[in-house]
C-alpha cells in the first residue's frame, strides 16, 4: 500500500488536473456557442440570397450549362476537403473526420485538401501530401480566415482541373451530437443549397426555434424585380456568393463540433478525476486509520509489557 505521504501527493495532482480539465470545459463551450452565432449571423444574408436565385432562375435568367458551377467540368478528378482542428483533446473528433477521408482517398483516389494542422499532419504521414493545406485558424473562425480556402475551391473549379469537389467534415447537430459525412459541393444542386442555407440553424439547442419563427419562403415570384446590369450577371454573383457562404458555413460547422466535442471530452476528463479523487480519498482515510490502529496497537502492547514487568 502507498504510503500516506504518496496518497496526498497523488490526490493534490488530480484535483489540479480537475480542475484544468473543467475550465477547459467552460471555455470550449463558451467558444461553441460563439461559433454557433457566427454561423446564424450569414443566414439571413443566405437565406435571402437563394430565394433571389431561385427567382432568377425560374424566369430563365440563369443559365446553368453556362454556369460552371451548376453545369459542371470537363474533368473527371475529384477532391475532397478534410476539415479537421489545428488542436488536439478533442475527443474523438478528429479520429472520425480523417478515418472517414481516408476511406473515401482509398475507394476514389483523388486529391486531397487539408485543412486543419491535424489533417495536413494525418495524411503527410500516410503518403499522401494534401495538393494545398490551410492551418492556423483562431478559435472562432472569421470569414477572412476562410477565405483562402473558399478561393481555391472556387478557382480550383472554375479552371477545371476537378469535376467534382467534396468536404468531409463534422456537423453540429447538437451540444452532444455531431456527424461526420462527406457532402459534395461542387457541380451545385438546389436541393442541396436549400439543406446548407437550411442547416445554418441547429436542430436542437437555443437556437433550434429560429428557423420555426422565419417562417416558410416568401412569395417571390409575385414581386417585379428591376435587374442591373443583367439577370445572368447578378445570377453568377449570386452563386458564387452562395458557394462562399456554403464553404465558409461548413467549416463553421466544424469549429462549432470541433468545440463541442473538446467540451465533452473535458467533462469526461473531469467526471473521471472526481472519481479517482474519491477513490484516493478513500485509500488515504484507510491508510490513516491503519497507522492509527497500529499506534494503538503498540501502545497497548508497550502497555502490557511494563505491566508484565511490575
Amino acid at each position: 500500500m502507498a504510503s500516506q505521504r504518496q496518497l496526498k501527493s497523488k490526490r493534490e495532482a488530480v484535483g489540479n488536473i480537475r480542475q484544468m480539465t473543467k475550465a477547459m470545459e467552460m471555455v470550449a463551450a463558451a467558444k461553441m456557442r460563439k461559433a454557433e452565432e457566427v454561423a446564424l449571423a450569414s443566414r439571413p444574408y443566405a437565406r435571402k440570397s437563394l430565394e433571389l436565385l431561385l427567382h432568377l432562375r425560374r424566369h430563365g435568367w440563369v443559365d446553368e450549362l453556362a454556369c460552371p458551377f451548376f453545369g459542371g467540368t470537363s474533368s473527371e478528378k475529384a477532391c475532397l476537403v478534410v476539415v479537421a482542428s489545428d488542436k488536439g483533446l478533442a475527443g474523438s473528433y478528429n479520429a472520425s473526420v480523417l478515418k472517414k477521408a481516408m476511406r473515401w482517398r482509398e475507394e476514389q483516389g483523388g486529391d486531397v485538401v487539408a485543412v486543419g494542422r491535424k489533417s495536413r499532419d494525418f495524411f503527410s504521414y500516410r503518403g499522401v501530401p494534401p495538393v494545398a493545406e490551410f492551418v492556423r485558424f483562431s478559435d472562432v473562425v472569421t470569414l477572412y480566415e476562410a477565405s483562402p480556402v473558399i478561393d481555391w475551391v472556387l478557382s480550383a473549379y472554375e479552371e477545371g482541373r476537378y469535376g467534382t469537389i467534396a468536404f468531409c467534415s463534422a456537423t453540429f447537430i447538437s451540444a452532444l451530437r455531431q456527424e461526420v459525412d462527406i457532402r459534395q459541393l461542387l457541380p451545385l444542386q438546389e436541393e442541396r443549397l436549400k439543406e446548407i442555407v437550411e442547416g445554418i440553424v441547429p436542430k436542437t439547442g437555443k437556437y433550434a426555434t429560429l428557423l420555426r419563427e422565419e417562417g416558410g419562403q416568401e412569395g417571390l415570384e409575385h414581386l417585379e424585380y428591376l435587374l442591373e446590369p443583367t439577370g445572368r450577371d447578378i445570377g453568377e454573383a449570386l452563386v458564387r456568393s452562395l458557394v462562399r457562404v456554403a464553404v465558409f458555413h461548413l467549416i463553421l460547422e466544424a469549429n462549432a463540433s470541433e468545440h463541442s466535442s473538446r467540451m465533452v471530452a473535458m467533462k469526461n476528463a473531469t467526471d473521471n478525476a472526481e472519481e479517482i479523487q474519491e477513490r484516493l480519498t478513500i485509500e488515504l482515510n484507510k491508510a490513516r486509520q491503519a497507522a492509527i490502529t497500529q499506534e494503538l496497537s503498540e501502545i497497548s502492547t508497550a502497555k502490557e509489557a511494563l505491566n508484565t514487568e511490575s
